[in-house]
Parts: C-alpha cells; sequence; structure tokens
C-alpha cells in the first residue's frame, strides 16, 4: 500500500529536516504484535498487518502515528538496527516487545546493546480502564492503580518492566516523562479531544549515511 508521504505537513517536515520524503516507511498500525523488518523495496510504502518496523538499512526512516499510545524507538549500536514500535494496551498484551526483540537477535543484535527510547505518551493519571482491561495486567501491579473504585493502567511501566524481563539493562531504557493528554498546546491526545477523524503525531526512526 502506498504511503500518503506526500500528505503536506509530513512532505513538509521531512524536507525541513533535509530527509527524502520517498525514503519514509509506516506501519498499518492494527495493534496486535506484528513487527516487519523492511528493505529497500519498501521505501515509500504503508506495511499493512503491523504495529513495529526494524531494519538494518540506513537511509531508511521508519515510522508510526500516535496520539496517546507509546512510540518506542529501538537501536542496536553495535549493528546499527533501528526500529519503531506502536503500543497499546493491546500490543503490550501480545507481547509486541518480545517479538521486537527477537527480530533485532534475527539480524545480529544483542539485547544488551539495544537503546529503548519510549516517547511521550498518556500517563497513568489519565488512562482509565476497565476491569477487564486490567486484569490482563495483574503480573505488574506497579502499573495498575485503584481509586475511588476505577482503574488507572500505566503504559510506560508496563512496557519497563516487559524489557527489563527481556534481561535489558535499566539503564539502556529512557523514558520521556510528558505526558500527551496533559499538554494540549504540544500533542493531540485521542482520549482528550475525542475527535472524530484522530488527529496524531508522527514518531520516526533511522540511520542517514
Amino acid at each position: 500500500m502506498k504511503l500518503p508521504g506526500n500528505s503536506k505537513n509530513r512532505r513538509d517536515f521531512l524536507l525541513k529536516n533535509n530527509l527524502n520524503p520517498n525514503s519514509l516507511v509506516s506501519a498499518d498500525l492494527i495493534h496486535g504484535n506484528g513487527i516487519a523488518r523492511i528493505t529497500e523495496k519498501d521505501k515509500s510504502e504503508i506495511i499493512t498487518g503491523t504495529d513495529g518496523l526494524i531494519t538494518n538499512r540506513k537511509n531508511i526512516f521508519l515510522s508510526v502515528t500516535v496520539a496517546d499510545c507509546l512510540p518506542i524507538y529501538l537501536y542496536e549500536s553495535e549493528k546499527e538496527i533501528v526500529g519503531i514500535i506502536h503500543a497499546g494496551w493491546r500490543s503490550l498484551m501480545k507481547n509486541i516487545l518480545v517479538n521486537a526483540i527477537e527480530k533485532t537477535k534475527k539480524l545480529g543484535g544483542k539485547p544488551e546493546n539495544v537503546l529503548i527510547g519510549i516517547g511521550p505518551a498518556i500517563c497513568q493519571k489519565h488512562y482509565e480502564v476497565g476491569l477487564e482491561v486490567a486484569e490482563k495486567f495483574e503480573k505488574y501491579p506497579k502499573a495498575i492503580e485503584r481509586k475511588n473504585n476505577r482503574i488507572f493502567l500505566d503504559l510506560k511501566e508496563i512496557a519497563k518492566l516487559q524489557l527489563l524481563k527481556l534481561g535489558m539493562p535499566e539503564k539502556n531504557i529512557e523514558i520521556s516523562p510528558e505526558c500527551t493528554y496533559e499538554l494540549p498546546e504540544k500533542y493531540f491526545s485521542a482520549r482528550r479531544d475525542k475527535r472524530k477523524e484522530i488527529e496524531a503525531m508522527i514518531a520516526m526512526i533511522g540511520i542517514q549515511s
């Protein structure tokens, strides 16, 4: 599927940063656990059926869109592998991070060399969920807060705990403290804005030669 990469905002952003709009690849986002390996043939494409992209090729820029979910950036320093992941509760429940690390290994990377950046996303204070969702994450009690018969989930904490369980050093994980819901002048938020047509930010990673 061809990327509508060519939307004015996206194109202007890429050109402003001296990047070729035709080098962009985007994930279609289905709230699943798929991680697609990207090569030159995928440039300017939307990759269907996936919420994560990974590559060891330079001059390819991987992207996802987010509007409360986690944008997770992956960089394996030794083999120069990069990845981008869109993770809401469904993808975290389905172990998308496990799949991302496994894909990294298949490209010759080592988990101990992986640096992870978790970008701005909705914070626990504003992320209320039902009991049926909270029960799926009972093994992460630090990520669940019950208050006045309401339940709040910490997506950033769940992602961090999952990464630590995969053997990643805590020093390799950096988490943005910013909440998309609380900063309307800076970020879109699906939960706050409640628009029929969701407005979102782009998260992107790549290595330029």
